[in-house]
């Protein structure tokens, strides 16, 4: 059973995409995903700042793991900024 990333609770099946909407795909893509429990991953989409901090790890993690991959042309948006 996976945990939760971010509480360490035994995490739901479904895992959160990182990159919703339009970016979906490419969360799936590039396995920007994240297994959460259902608290948290409601915390992410309902609390202020929570999706924020989620999408700079993602960007993180995408730069570490594709470091020849030019991370704003593919999602749109530098999220390190926020």
């Amino acid at each position: 059973m996976e945990h939760c990333y971010l509480c360490g609770a035994p995490a739901c099946k479904t895992p959160h995409h990182i990159f919703n909407a339009a970016n979906k795909k490419k969360s799936e893509k590039y396995g920007l995903m994240m297994p959460v429990c259902f608290k948290c991953h409601y915390e992410i989409h309902n609390i202020p700042g929570k999706m924020t901090i989620t999408k700079q790890f993602g960007q993180e993690m995408f730069e570490l793991y594709y470091p020849d991959e030019d991370f704003l042309k593919i999602f749109g948006k530098n999220y390190k900024e926020e």
